[in-house]
């Protein structure tokens, strides 16, 4: 088996190339443990239900004022 390079920079190349791939993976991994956590996704639906009252609130001042925006 030839272990010889094709060019001098096809090394620095693969290395390059090879982490790349790592931290691709890495993030990956990170993502899915993140989009899968569920802690975290039901903390996101409480936030989103409690912006949603906080803005059904708002309306309902808004309309009590007799001011409607355009």
């Amino acid at each position: 088996m030839n272990t010889a390079t094709l060019s001098s920079g096809s090394g620095i190349l693969a290395d390059w190339a090879v982490r790349g791939g790592l931290s691709l993976a890495g993030w990956g991994l990170q993502r899915a443990t993140r989009r899968n956590d569920r802690d975290r996704q039901l903390g996101r639906l409480d936030a989103r239900a409690a912006a949603e009252a906080a803005l059904e609130e708002r309306d309902a001042l808004i309309r009590r004022a007799g001011y409607l925006p355009l």
